[in-house]
């Protein structure tokens, strides 16, 4: 299975941007000090749409060597 340039490239830049997002929803209200309740309904709600999608793209692009 070839990988082409330009889905690597996406691939890498949606892992990135869910991986920034994930940590600012994470680390705003340690570092802000507000209550952490309202965030971690926010983060739990953003792991789950988002997870499946970054799943299937390390699936893809790291398939099971035979």
């Amino acid at each position: 299975m070839k990988v082409s340039k330009l889905q690597a490239i996406l691939s890498i830049i949606i892992v990135t941007v869910f991986t920034l997002v994930t940590a600012i929803i994470a680390l705003t209200p340690v570092i802000a000090g507000y209550p952490i309740a309202p965030f971690k309904e926010h983060l739990k709600d953003w792991s789950s749409m988002y997870s499946g999608i970054i799943g299937i793209l390390v699936g893809y692009h790291f398939p099971k060597k035979d």
